[in-house]
């Protein structure tokens, strides 16, 4: 099997904005470095009481020939 799956998780703060967030920035770096194609795309939010939302992006990928499947 070789397909992979990517995880990034955070919790967006009070007052944070939605356009160009520092964590659409890390997931788009984070494609723009990955070779491969996107096989499924995940999200999920939940509240956290006086902390903000919980965000889970779950990216499921095939691997091209040029990454390295270990690369966290």
């Amino acid at each position: 099997m070789r397909e992979r799956f990517k995880l990034f998780t955070f919790i967006s703060g009070h007052g944070e904005t939605l356009v160009e967030s520092p964590h659409e920035a890390h997931i788009n770096r984070w494609l723009a470095e990955t070779d491969g194609e996107i096989i499924e795309v995940t999200q999920s939010e939940s509240d956290r009481p006086n902390v903000g939302h919980h965000v889970s992006v779950g990216i499921w990928y095939l691997p091209g020939d040029g990454i390295d499947v270990n690369r966290p």
